[in-house]
């Protein structure tokens, strides 16, 4: 899978980031920096959203867990999409469907682009509403060129859990476990979750974000 590229949501970073996965999942996916693209917008947003926070204008719970620091650091080092890299096209048509914003149309107008050059391209995305959106798209290019492309947050949770073991990535996510209202609830017992109750959990996660989706989430789980 050397060859990937991988187009990965404003989401993802944040809450991979949060949870230590980052690195870990691209080298389960024997992926580099260089092989991930990311929204040029990214960083402002979370420098914009860090200032916030600091200042005291964002004082929610997931708030609080976010590693801004390590947030900061991979959009100011990933490569960047803008608008310029795109299919125009695609982008168009993609920002006047209901659930999908620009940072969304424009990461997956910059997906198709890719996939036509490199047919293992993938997108990572923790936005389910976009997912559903996406999948009612009308285009058939839409489903011709990301079926199986799309990988939700859970996927990669039980991805990294598989690979490091279950107890490895409960340590990780317990403590920031708040910034994801689902992996909350996967994890919902904090330190004291079992292997069963959190597995069933993410996998029934897993299996509905199936439905919304079709074809275009991987098969994986």
């Amino acid at each position: 899978m050397s060859s990937c590229i991988y187009c990965i949501d404003n989401d993802i970073v944040k809450k991979l980031a949060t949870f230590q996965l980052f690195d870990n999942t691209l080298k389960l996916f024997d992926a580099s920096y260089e092989q991930v693209n990311i929204l040029e917008t990214a960083k402002y947003k979370f420098e914009k959203d860090w200032k916030n926070f600091e200042g005291g204008k964002r004082q929610k719970t997931e708030d609080r867990v976010i590693n801004y620091k390590q947030v900061l650091y991979l959009t100011r080092t990933l490569e960047n999409i803008s608008e310029a890299d795109i299919d125009q096209e695609i982008f168009i048509q993609l920002s006047s469907i209901e659930n999908i914003d620009q940072g969304e149309a424009i990461l997956t107008s910059h997906a198709i682009k890719v996939i036509q050059d490199d047919k293992y391209a993938q997108i990572f995305t923790g936005d389910k509403r976009f997912i559903k959106a996406l999948a009612k798209v009308n285009l058939p290019i839409i489903q011709e060129s990301l079926n199986h492309k799309l990988w939700c947050l859970e996927q990669l949770v039980l991805r990294n859990i598989e690979a490091d073991g279950f107890e490895t990535i409960k340590d990780l996510i317990v403590p920031v476990r708040e910034c994801d209202k689902a992996i909350k609830n996967v994890f919902g017992s904090g330190l004291k979750s079992t292997p069963e109750n959190s597995l069933d959990t993410l996998k029934k996660y897993i299996e509905e974000c199936r439905e919304e989706a079709g074809n275009l989430l991987n098969p994986y789980k």
